[in-house]
């Protein structure tokens, strides 16, 4: 297989099923679909797709799983593999049987001191480097470190994430936007600074104008997936995911991946918040975004799900959500900028939504809102895929 098919695979596979444990095999002529089993009972062979898999066995978010990776050591993927066309399967590297050390030695120490649960990470120690630091920076900028003097100020008191979302309601009377039809503009970009609270997209070259018939979860839409690729016709009716494949209307296999992939079909549902969506909400600061005064939520979802909410200090608008999506090493961050509010109707929205993930390359994308038409009038068959 070659690598640009690799990749389409991997994209695809991450982006429609959303770990739901389905392998699609796309090829410009359509070739068969074929369902990858949940555990494999045998080691893999390299020509198996994923070859020489040992401590990640069975793995439905391999993928996302190798990015978190990736992206906590600050390396591309040839750091540990042999990048070659049909040789990722090698051990050649040092660095790949270290890899599935640290693994192991991250999952017994959740294992005896947290009951299993996520809490030490490759990130914990890493922090966007090969090398942890075993030593502390000295804090220069700080008068004393040790104790609190008279001179300095109090922390600034926090406004309660009632009174954020209140203003943010105000701002923007997102709570009453119902269906509509959207015509987008997407660019491929990468995000620069993004750990910085300064990111910014730089676009690529490929662009394209896509239409969406959306309210709410439901939606109807054309997808740019991967560079380089056919547009994909996909939906929603809100409980279940359908595409249009080279044989006809398919529906996708239930899976947690169902909001990620709805966010993608109808952008706007960023802008949905809601504290009766949570089961915890807390203010944890203020940081800036772009230059930016907002103030940081963090917020739990009834289904355990985490994420973080920037609102502008000065505006009260959605500046930055990020979701946090698990993985088996830890969370992976699903980040959309929004900036460029305009009033359409009663409500103000965003015009420019940077969306962003650790495997930024081949995923992100800038959507630049170019229409809106809000009231529209739908029904459920709009949202069915069509018959053929």
């Amino acid at each position: 297989m070659s690598i640009k098919l690799r990749l389409a695979v991997c994209c695809l596979f991450l982006f429609l099923f959303c770990w739901a444990g389905i392998h699609q095999r796309f090829t410009a002529k359509g070739q068969e679909q074929r369902t990858a089993p949940a555990a494999p009972a045998a080691k893999p062979t390299p020509n198996e797709g994923f070859g020489n898999v040992q401590v990640l066995k069975g793995v439905r978010d391999l993928l996302p799983t190798m990015h978190f990776i990736r992206a906590s050591l600050g390396v591309r993927c040839d750091y540990c593999h042999i990048t070659e066309t049909g040789k990722y399967y090698l051990d050649d590297k040092p660095a790949k049987r270290r890899a599935r050390e640290m693994i192991i030695m991250t999952r017994q120490l959740n294992e005896a001191n947290f009951g299993g649960r996520q809490v030490i990470t490759c990130n914990t120690c890493h922090r966007g480097s090969t090398k942890p630091l075993d030593i502390p920076q000295i804090a220069a900028n700080f008068v004393n470190t040790t104790r609190v003097e008279p001179f300095e100020p109090p922390p600034p008191a926090l406004p309660s994430a009632q009174e954020i979302l209140s203003k943010y309601e105000a701002a923007t009377s997102a709570s009453t936007l119902g269906p509509a039809r959207l015509r987008l503009e997407d660019l491929r970009g990468k995000l620069m600074s993004g750990n910085t609270g300064s990111g910014y997209m730089i676009p690529r070259g490929e662009r394209s104008i896509t239409e969406a018939l959306v309210d709410g979860e439901r939606g109807a839409s054309t997808l740019p997936l991967f560079v380089g690729s056919q547009p994909l016709r996909i939906g929603s009716t809100g409980k279940r995911l359908w595409y249009i494949s080279a044989d006809g209307p398919r529906w996708a296999p239930p899976g947690s991946g169902i909001s990620q992939f709805q966010r993608k079909i109808n952008p706007l549902l960023v802008l949905r918040v809601r504290a009766a969506d949570f089961a915890t909400i807390d203010v944890a600061g203020v940081e800036k975004v772009e230059g930016r005064d907002a103030y940081i939520v963090t917020a739990v979802g009834a289904d355990g799900s985490a994420e973080t909410l920037w609102f502008s200090k000065r505006g009260g608008f959605l500046l930055r959500r990020t979701y946090y999506r698990p993985t088996l090493l830890g969370p992976e961050p699903e980040q959309y900028d929004l900036s460029g509010y305009k009033r359409f109707g009663a409500t103000r929205l965003p015009t420019v939504i940077n969306v962003s993930y650790l495997d930024d390359q081949h995923l992100g994308v800038l959507r630049r809102l170019i229409d809106v038409k809000l009231g529209v009038t739908v029904t459920d068959k709009d949202f069915e895929p069509p018959v053929r």
